[in-house]
């Protein structure tokens, strides 16, 4: 429930809010949730909303950064054992 509450909270971010208030939260998410695959989503929507659409990637830029922050994330939060 508090993920699902969490993704309603940041997609209204995305859409309402300027990237220096939704960056953060998502970051915070990607370190709090067990493999917040949410996130590529978010690099999607951020990407599809508000990215240009030249250039590499298709100017798909937030999207393969969460991504990859979420695949690095997964062994460091092993580490730190959060237990949210």
């Amino acid at each position: 429930m508090i993920r699902l509450l969490f993704f309603i909270f940041v997609t209204l971010l995305i859409v309402s809010a300027p990237y220096w208030l939704y960056v953060p939260v998502i970051l915070v998410g990607i370190i709090l949730f067990p493999f917040y695959i949410e996130a590529m989503f978010f690099g999607f929507l951020i990407d599809t909303l508000y990215g240009s659409s030249h250039g590499f990637l298709w100017g798909f830029y937030f999207a393969l950064i969460a991504t990859l922050l979420v695949y690095f994330a997964v062994p460091l939060r092993k580490r730190f054992r959060f237990n949210v």
